[in-house]
C-alpha cells in the first residue's frame, strides 16, 4: 500500500498549511485511493489522500480527504470536480468541498464556498480603492473592496477587504499578490459575531453527538438504563468535579452538558462577571460517573467557541465541609440519647487538624488551569526594566481574566508585565530577557489557559505600536491578530 494511501490521525487540531487546503469529498465506499489520485492529480500536488474506515467492520466509509500542497489546488478541484462522476460511466456524482477539520465533515457545498471568497488585507493608509481594486483585479473576478476607516475621523486604519466571486480568484490572490499586503481569509462575520442564542437549539442530543462522535462512539443518549454499563472509567476516589468556563456560559448549558453523565446528585452555578468565568460544582451518586464526566467532558467546546476545564473536587476544604455536615448530624440525631462524648471530641479533634491542613494548602480561589506543565512562579522583574523582546498573545475565543494570563507568563522569570485591551482578543507579554520570552513561547504556544486557546510569538515592534493604538471593530481585530501568524 502506498504511503499516502492510509495514514494515522492522532491530531486533528492542526490547522492545515496552507489554510483551506484540504478536502472532504462524499463518494462511494468503493473508491480507492488509486481512483482519487487519478482523478485529482491534474489540479495540483498532492500531499496526502486518507480514506477513512469503520472500526468495528472495516469497509471504507464512502468518504474520503485529500490534502494539496497549495490553496489554489484544492479551489480548483472544487471548481472542476464537484457534483460530476469520479470516473467516466459513474452513475453517481461526488460532492468536493473545503474540509472544516480532518475529522469531521464539511457544511454544505454552498456555504462552504462562500465561506473562502473573502481576503482581509493590509494596505498603505493612504491606498484608495480605486487603486486597491485595479491591482486586484488582476488575479480574478473582483466583486468589492472595502477599506476599514476610523469612525470618528474616516482615516483609514491600514487594512482592507477584497472579496472575489470564487474560491479559485481569492486563493490565486491569496497565493500570488506581493506579500506586503500580508493577506489572509477572513473570518466571515456571522462566525466573529455568533450569537449565544444558537445555543437555544443544542441539546442533551447535540452535545452527546459530539463527545461520542470524538471518541468514535455511537450512543444514544436517552437509553440513560444502558449508558452506565458503557462506562468504562473506574472511580478515582471523588464524586464531586468542578466545572470553569471563560467567558461565562448560561447555567442551563453547563447543567445539559452535566445531565450527559447519568448520576447528578448536585449541580451548584456561580457566575463571575469581573473575572468573566463562571464555576459549577457538580455532584454525582457515584465515583465512576464523576470519573468519566472529567475524561469526557473537559476541554468541551459549545457551538460558540466556550470552552470548559472540567476537574476533579479535590479541595481539602470540601472533604472538611463534608466531615463536619456528618458530625454536626451525629451530634444532633444524639442529643436525646447518650452521645459517646469520647468519640465525639475526637472526631472535633479530627475535623480541627483537617481544617487547620486545609486552610494551609488551599491556595488561590481564582487558579491557574492550564494544559501543559509549568514552572513555579516567579517574581516579576522591576517595572522600569528594559524590555528585551515582547511577545504577541492571541487568544480564542477571548482572553482569561489578566491575572490568570499573568500568573501563566510570569514563571519563566524576567516579565515586566502583560498588556490586554478591552473587548479586544489579542495582547502583549513583555519581557526583560529573550531567553525568557523565548522559553515561554515555546512552552505556551497553543496552549489552553482556563479553558482559552492561546497562540503567543515574537511581536512584530515594527507593527506594534499601530496595533496598540488603533481602534478597530471586532471584525477587523479579529483579522489584525490572525496576519500575524496565519502565514506561519
Amino acid at each position: 500500500m502506498n504511503n499516502w494511501s492510509q495514514k494515522s490521525r492522532n491530531d486533528d487540531s492542526n490547522d492545515d498549511k496552507p489554510p483551506y487546503s484540504r478536502l472532504f469529498i462524499v463518494c462511494s465506499k468503493q473508491t480507492t485511493a488509486d481512483d482519487l489520485r487519478t482523478a485529482f492529480e491534474p489540479y495540483g500536488e498532492i500531499e496526502d489522500i486518507y480514506l477513512p474506515k469503520d472500526r468495528v467492520t472495516g469497509e471504507m466509509k464512502g468518504v474520503a480527504y485529500i490534502k494539496y500542497t497549495t490553496t489554489s489546488a484544492a479551489a480548483q478541484a472544487i471548481e472542476s470536480r464537484h457534483l460530476k462522476p469520479l470516473q467516466v460511466g459513474d452513475s453517481k456524482n461526488i460532492k468536493v468541498m473545503v474540509a472544516t477539520t480532518k475529522s469531521m465533515p464539511s457544511p454544505s457545498h454552498k456555504e462552504n464556498e462562500s465561506k473562502y471568497k473573502r481576503l482581509f488585507i493590509k494596505v498603505d493608509k493612504d491606498a484608495t480603492e480605486q487603486v486597491i481594486r485595479e491591482y486586484f483585479s488582476t488575479f480574478g473576478h473582483l466583486e468589492s473592496v472595502h477599506v476599514q476607516r476610523n469612525k470618528l475621523t474616516d482615516e483609514s486604519k491600514g487594512f482592507a477587504y477584497v472579496n472575489y466571486k470564487t474560491f479559485l480568484d481569492a486563493a490565486k490572490a491569496y497565493e500570488q499578490c506581493d506579500k506586503r499586503y500580508k493577506p489572509i481569509f477572513a473570518t466571515p462575520k456571522d462566525e466573529l459575531k455568533r450569537s449565544r442564542n444558537s445555543l437555544d437549539s443544542f441539546n442533551d442530543s447535540f452535545y452527546s453527538q459530539n463527545i461520542y462522535n470524538n471518541h468514535q462512539k455511537e450512543v444514544k443518549i436517552n437509553k440513560r438504563e444502558s449508558f452506565s454499563s458503557l462506562i468504562k472509567t473506574g472511580g478515582q476516589n471523588y464524586d464531586t468535579v468542578i466545572i470553569l468556563c471563560t467567558p461565562p456560559v448560561h447555567q442551563k448549558y453547563i447543567e445539559n452538558l452535566c445531565n450527559i453523565i447519568p448520576g447528578v446528585t448536585s449541580f451548584k452555578y456561580s457566575n463571575d462577571p469581573f473575572n468573566s468565568c463562571c464555576k459549577s460544582i457538580v455532584t454525582y451518586n457515584n465515583e465512576k460517573s464523576a470519573a468519566y464526566a472529567v475524561e469526557r467532558l473537559n476541554k468541551f467546546e459549545f457551538p460558540s467557541g466556550e470552552i470548559v476545564i472540567v476537574k476533579p473536587d479535590d479541595n481539602p476544604l470540601s472533604k472538611v465541609a463534608n466531615n463536619l455536615t456528618d458530625l454536626v448530624n451525629s451530634f444532633k440525631n444524639n442529643m436525646d440519647g447518650s452521645p459517646d462524648l469520647l468519640q465525639l471530641a475526637e472526631a472535633m479533634a479530627e475535623a480541627s487538624n483537617l481544617l487547620k491542613a486545609a486552610t494551609v494548602s488551599k491556595g488561590d480561589a481564582n487558579e491557574l488551569n492550564c494544559s501543559v506543565p509549568l514552572p513555579p512562579v516567579q517574581p516579576l522583574a522591576d517595572s522600569q526594566s528594559r524590555m528585551a523582546q515582547r511577545c504577541f498573545l492571541v487568544f480564542k475565543p477571548h482572553p482569561p481574566p489578566l491575572h490568570v494570563i499573568k500568573d501563566a507568563f510570569c514563571r519563566f522569570g524576567n516579565l515586566i508585565d502583560i498588556s490586554t485591551f478591552p473587548n479586544k482578543t489579542f495582547g502583549f507579554a513583555k519581557y526583560a530577557t529573550v531567553a525568557s520570552a523565548q522559553e515561554a513561547i515555546k512552552t505556551l504556544h497553543e496552549a489552553t489557559l482556563n479553558g482559552m486557546r492561546v497562540k503567543v510569538f515574537e511581536a512584530d515592534e515594527k507593527n506594534s505600536k499601530e496595533s496598540n493604538s488603533m481602534n478597530v471593530d471586532d471584525d477587523d481585530d479579529s483579522e489584525a491578530k490572525r496576519m500575524k501568524y496565519d502565514k506561519n
